[in-house]
């Protein structure tokens, strides 16, 4: 079965039951359905159908919701945008996934069109409302669709930044993300009952598939967050007595320094899980001290979808540990050679799951260096404890984890390039106390420059978390003797 077949079967049995709640705007399953058909009928007739990708650009909201399920109803694929997506990273990954439509929301389809207009042959272009309707802007040019495998139908199509400089595009099916969120649905002991709150993007993978698909696959109740404020978050949970809770640590790590105001309780969140990056010990302490929740850390990627939930009875003995594996996944330890090590020793974390892919798409090179012997070979750095409770350490791969988000530092490089001052740059990650990294950016300049002029110059080209926070003035850059600058002086 798909997962729209499962969702409109939910939605069918659960009716008039309450489904979404955005503000004061409700949603119940019949409305939700009833809008997602209405959707997709509007696809068809740009000639959508499946093996067609369908870009979607829209931030956390039912309409996310409904065109989501309105794509997958024809047996096309998503392919999420970040919705802060500016110029240049609109036009490439348009491009690189060869979308024949693309969906936004009110805010952005002003800008969306100038950028559509600079492009040969660009897609449709579909604004969608609060209210679940939509307008065609551009009818667009129609790609051919891709030849898909009924038995294993695509459903999603993301990027996982890889330290080339080239994102790798990930493909994932029905198959394998219904057996996630079984997975999901059964180690957190979900149900109807549940109340979904929506903030982590729906763009991102944590987001998308931990809470909004998981509380849609389940029938709960989601309550999607646009744009994260500390206090209507704390807010919401209170007075909707939120349970379910799934963020990235810069989430809980605001909410734990917020001074309180009013009655707030979180006692509801029978749930709370921190993913994208690590969440340390100090600042779930913080979170507890102040709430009464410890919360609980889930390792997982674009790769293979979630591998391990730390739900240790008593959560605060190990609150650095990701925990067991789900079932069904196999984790090994091993070194540079692949042997796999002993108990206690760190090493590279290979992981063997059947919600994995096995393959990057038309990336060779890429695909022999991460797949090997069956496993995936994270870049994650861990060690296994003797109970198998297994705790990361750091990334052996080249990127920088800002705020739970991947950022390839060769694409805030091409940004600041194009700035005419700018004669050669090096990005690099920058520890911070929180556990996650700065965007850190090394230039040398043609003349006076100030950082100012930097940080003004890459807001229209790059996501507002990719824009460098610390930058350094250089007259040179260390570099090998072919050229190549050397990072690791840099630090």
């Amino acid at each position: 079965m798909r997962l729209d077949e499962i969702f409109d079967n939910r939605a069918l049995s659960l009716d008039s039951a309450l489904a979404i709640k955005e503000g004061n705007r409700c949603w119940s399953y019949a409305e939700l359905l009833a809008r997602s058909e209405e959707f997709s009928d509007g696809l068809i007739s740009l000639g959508i159908k499946k093996g067609h990708r369908v870009a979607l650009m829209v931030p956390n909201s039912g309409a996310f919701v409904m065109s989501f399920f309105g794509i997958l109803r024809l047996g096309a694929v998503v392919a999420p945008f970040n919705p802060h997506f500016q110029e240049q990273e609109l036009r490439f990954y348009l491009e690189d996934t060869s979308a024949s439509a693309l969906v936004v929301s009110e805010e952005t389809v002003s800008r969306t069109k100038e950028v559509l207009k600079k492009i040969n042959n660009p897609p449709a272009l579909i604004e969608v409302f609060s209210d679940g309707t939509f307008s065609i802007h551009l009818q667009g040019e129609v790609r051919a669709a891709v030849s898909v495998d009924d038995s294993d139908l695509p459903i999603l199509h993301q990027y996982t930044s890889g330290s080339t400089g080239t994102p790798k595009r990930v493909i994932r099916t029905h198959k394998k993300l219904i057996r996630e969120l079984e997975s999901l649905s059964g180690i957190f002991k979900l149900s109807e009952s549940d109340k979904f709150l929506g903030a982590a993007p729906f763009s991102h993978v944590n987001g998308l598939v931990r809470t909004m698909l998981t509380s849609m696959f389940i029938g709960g109740t989601l309550f999607p967050v646009k744009d994260f404020n500390r206090r209507e978050v704390l807010n919401l949970i209170t007075q909707e007595k939120i349970s379910y809770f799934g963020a990235v640590p810069y989430m809980y790590i605001i909410l734990a320094a917020t001074p309180l105001r009013g009655n707030i309780n979180l006692t509801s969140l029978r749930t709370a899980f921190s993913s994208s990056a690590p969440l340390l010990s100090k600042d779930n302490r913080a979170f507890a001290d102040k709430y009464g929740v410890f919360v609980r850390q889930l390792y997982g990627s674009t790769e293979t979808g979630t591998i391990s939930v730390n739900t240790d009875p008593d959560v605060e003995r190990s609150l650095e540990s990701v925990g067991l594996p789900l079932d069904g996944i196999h984790i090994e330890i091993i070194d540079e050679e692949g042997h796999v090590l002993p108990v206690g020793r760190q090493g590279e974390v290979a992981i063997s799951s059947p919600t994995a892919i096995t393959s990057y798409e038309n990336n060779p090179e890429a695909n022999a260096s991460s797949f090997q012997k069956g496993y995936y070979l994270s870049g994650d750095l861990g060690f296994k404890d003797e109970n198998g409770y297994l705790t990361l350490t750091g990334r052996k791969k080249f990127l920088i984890n800002r705020g739970g988000y991947e950022v390839n530092p060769f694409e805030v490089e091409m940004a600041v390039l194009a700035y005419p001052k700018v004669k050669e740059v090096a990005v690099l990650g920058a520890p911070t106390s929180h556990g996650d990294q700065a965007i850190r950016c090394v230039i040398v300049t043609e003349g006076p420059c100030k950082e100012e002029e930097i940080v003004e110059h890459c807001r229209p080209r790059i996501a507002d978390y990719k824009i460098p926070s610390i930058i350094e003035f250089v007259r040179e850059l260390p570099k090998s003797a072919t050229g190549k600058t050397l990072r690791a002086k840099l630090d």
